[in-house]
């Protein structure tokens, strides 16, 4: 039996999981999960990096009481963020989170056109971009990047704490807005942008072995063996697009804090009609190009839930939340909101701003949560309605099935209401695909899968998979 810790990094928790593999079927179970890393400072939201690092050793404290050795360990998080390390090789204990306000004063001062840019990397152009943060951090405090070592993306920053060394996953890099269509760093924007190539990592490919534990957290941890840490599909929407046992003529929704709908491409698109349509190429693996579009996800509904829940004094879950829009729906209500609406960026109160862009909704009481979860629900599925539309289009190629993942695929009101509005089967699973494609990425690093068609299989044969069907 081989024992594999995955650690898989979202924006809006984390998660340590045990994966088992037997030769044929993978076992996968959670150990430790959390959430809270997002903090609040004078300037705007963090991340906690000091608790993230703390959360991840304990998970791999309580693995080691399930097992008693680990073979390896992966770890993937979400894209843009980093964190600097300094001359003395210290890692920044509170890197800045992707919704701070400097990502859009560096969007909007750039140099470089938005088009310039997509032209370079033919990656999605957005103001959260790591690009357009460190070009605002170098403006804002030109000391912070002329002290800084060494900038890494969070899943390579967790990965040098555990290992010491430095490096670059490939698919996390194509987040960053710095990685050129050649898939290398970007001499021109890192110029535009102020940045030293130096302070960029030597980039990795997924699958391979970055190094093994170090040897301070084998002693705390009392291992008989420094683990090796294997460098797998680093960005959780590649690791996630691993996990699923896509086809042709599939493609796929991770409905996350945002939602992302793509398919697998051999080659990247980079017409104008793509970069107009939002869309734009990430990395995947073996040679893939994911071709994907990021869309405002269950953010919006998160938000909904947790301003509701304080606003009655009560806890409200999300199963109530679709049960009371499910009700709204038979009542006839038809709100809905365009979810990319910038007051819905990053609202202090979501049902203010939702009263503001839908004025239907002004009389909701504290009995009616229904008509407003029920107006984000249609406008979130509106959007994936209208960019599977876009997709087809710009791939010249039919989509029959969607395959869901993430932590909208638990929910069986927008799962079947997507189906409905798009006429397309929907398949939810693996859930937690992410983790899936982690721990396949390390059992081919380990040499004990092939590739990822035969890790597909394995996963496929592992995985709980569920259907929707499109209703009338």
């Amino acid at each position: 039996m081989i024992n594999c810790l995955v650690v898989d990094l979202g924006a809006g928790s984390g998660r340590a999981m045990l994966g088992r593999f037997d030769g044929q079927k993978i076992d996968l179970s959670e150990v430790h999960r959390f959430s809270g890393i997002e903090m609040r400072l004078d300037d705007g939201p963090h991340w906690d990096l000091n608790r993230l690092l703390k959360e991840i050793k304990k998970g791999l404290r309580l693995a080691l009481e399930r097992c008693a050795k680990i073979d390896s360990i992966g770890v993937d998080s979400w894209g843009v963020d980093y964190a600097l390390v300094d001359a003395s090789g210290k890692l920044q204990a509170a890197p800045h989170h992707y919704r701070h306000p400097r990502s859009q004063r560096g969007y909007d001062a750039f140099p470089m056109t938005p088009n310039e840019m997509f032209e370079r990397t033919g990656s999605q152009v957005l103001p959260i971009n790591t690009v357009y943060q460190l070009f605002s951090a170098g403006k804002e405090d030109p000391s912070v990047i002329a002290t800084s070592q060494r900038v890494l993306m969070i899943a390579d920053a967790v990965n040098y704490y555990l290992t010491g060394a430095i490096g670059g996953e490939l698919t996390l890099a194509r987040t960053s807005g710095l990685l050129s269509l050649d898939g290398k760093w970007d001499r021109s924007i890192c110029g535009s942008a102020g940045i030293p190539l130096g302070l960029l990592p030597p980039l990795k490919q997924p699958g391979t072995v970055l190094g093994r534990l170090r040897e301070k957290l084998q002693l705390e941890l009392q291992l008989h063996n420094r683990i090796p840490v294997i460098s797998v599909a680093a960005h959780d929407t590649a690791s996630a697009v691993c996990g699923l046992p896509l086809r042709t003529q599939e493609a796929f929704l991770i409905c996350g804090s945002w939602s992302i709908i793509g398919r697998e491409v051999r080659q990247a698109i980079t017409s104008e009609d793509a970069r107009l349509s939002g869309f734009g190429n990430e990395g995947g693996i073996e040679g893939r190009q994911l071709f994907l579009r990021s869309l405002n996800g269950l953010h919006l509904l998160q938000k909904l839930r947790a301003h509701w829940s304080e606003r009655v004094g009560q806890e409200i879950s999300f199963a109530q939340m679709s049960d009371l829009a499910t009700i709204a729906s038979a009542r006839g209500m038809s709100a809905s909101i365009n979810p990319s609406d910038p007051v819905f960026f990053d609202p202090p109160d979501i049902v203010a701003a939702l009263m503001r862009v839908c004025p239907e909704l002004a009389g909701c009481t504290n009995d009616d949560l229904g008509p407003l979860a029920l107006a984000v629900y249609r406008g979130l599925i509106e959007d994936v309605a209208e960019s599977l539309s876009a997709l087809e289009r710009q791939t010249h190629e039919p989509v029959a099935r969607l395959r869901i993942c993430g932590g909208g695929g638990q929910d069986a009101l927008l799962c079947q209401m997507i189906a409905n509005r798009t006429s397309r089967i929907v398949t939810v699973g693996p859930i937690e695909a992410s983790a899936w494609g982690n721990i396949a990425m390390q059992l081919i690093g380990l040499g004990l899968i092939e590739n990822l068609a035969a890790a597909r299989i394995v996963i496929e044969k592992s995985a709980d998979i569920l259907n929707y069907y499109p209703q009338k």
